[in-house]
């Protein structure tokens, strides 16, 4: 992801610049409302975080299900709600599961990866090879090593 990282005070100015209308006082609350909402771990509907500057205005929900567009496009989100590391809250790491047990994906870290929260980018919608049960754990791979970059890209992708 490309997100601008801009404080909330340097965000309150620009955006009241370009929408003179709105009320300082309450756009502040509706983003401080959010980031706690972020802070506390509150999900958008599709299990990804929150994108706080768009969930101040619309309600608490995720870039792509605010926006319809797959990744940020040098769009701003609050510098306190960006994240340094993927969070492991509520996921098992590989140690923790008895070796009999033991299936399904994990990242370099040991934590499982739950694929039915892996965001699907526009160009696979479009791919030959989306849902086809051969390509869905490479798919799936190159889509969750891809997760926070700019711009998806696929050297596998087939148009329709």
């Amino acid at each position: 992801m490309a997100y601008i990282p801009i404080s909330i005070e340097k965000y309150l100015k620009i955006h009241l610049k370009n929408n003179p209308s709105e009320n300082k006082q309450d756009l502040r609350k509706r983003l401080d409302e959010a980031l706690k909402s972020f802070r506390n771990g509150e999900r958008c509907l599709c299990g990804n975080d929150i994108w706080v500057i768009g969930s101040a205005s619309v309600g608490n929900a995720c870039f792509t299900c605010i926006t319809g567009e797959s990744f940020p496009d040098d769009d701003y989100e609050i510098d306190t709600a960006i994240k340094k590391r993927e969070s492991t809250k509520g996921r098992r790491h590989i140690d923790s599961i008895d070796p009999k047990k033991l299936s399904g994906f994990f990242d370099d870290e040991g934590y499982e990866i739950n694929t039915e929260l892996i965001n699907k980018p526009s160009l696979c919608l479009i791919c030959q090879k989306n849902d086809d049960p051969k390509e869905e754990i490479l798919c799936n791979m190159n889509r969750y090593d891809q997760r926070d970059d700019k711009e998806f890209k696929c050297f596998a992708f087939k148009k329709i």
